[in-house]
């Protein structure tokens, strides 16, 4: 939507003394949005094969975006516009500038919400060293272990707290 606003509302670069007028906003402007867009879908898709069900990074994706995009959309249009010589040229230098910059923190946003939090989870089982222990005090590990993974499960809404309380009685009974 912000390419579209730049475009038809955009100044148009004037050359020459016949004052022609070209559309550069439209004409190189896509290229930018079509990156940002391919940025911010790498981004979720990521999202969504690290299985995040957190509002928060999903919130910070779509409004970090849409703010960016939208000051780059008034940048765009309202910048000032570069005039040039005696029989003017009008370059709207502002205006390309912005969808660059745009890009550029749009680059930024993802990669941190990616880092962040759009990262695999990794398991546990696998980070943790073997240790001697008896066959009693591996299984109450193994209890609390998974105790843990439920109240993740619970706190992220995936199960309710009667099926929390229900699994944790019975884990707690085996311990």
């Amino acid at each position: 939507m912000s390419y579209v606003l730049r475009a038809v509302f955009g100044p148009d670069l004037v050359t020459s003394a016949q004052h022609q007028h070209f559309k550069s906003a439209a004409a190189i402007g896509w290229i930018f949005s079509a990156i940002a867009t391919a940025l911010v879908v790498t981004a979720g898709l990521q999202g969504i094969r690290a299985k995040v069900t957190d509002r928060a990074p999903w919130t910070t994706l779509g409004l970090g975006v849409a703010a960016l995009w939208l000051a780059v959309m008034f940048v765009g249009v309202f910048a000032p516009v570069w005039v040039t010589g005696t029989d003017p040229d009008r370059i709207p230098f502002w205006a390309g500038l912005s969808v660059i910059a745009g890009v550029i923190l749009t680059v930024i946003l993802c990669n941190f919400l990616k880092n962040a939090s759009f990262q695999p989870v990794e398991s546990t089982a696998g980070s943790t060293t073997a240790t001697p222990t008896t066959a009693v005090e591996s299984a109450a590990e193994d209890d609390t272990v998974q105790l843990r993974r439920l109240a993740q499960l619970r706190d992220s809404g995936v199960i309710t707290e009667a099926e929390f309380q229900a699994k944790k009685d019975e884990l707690l009974r085996r311990i």
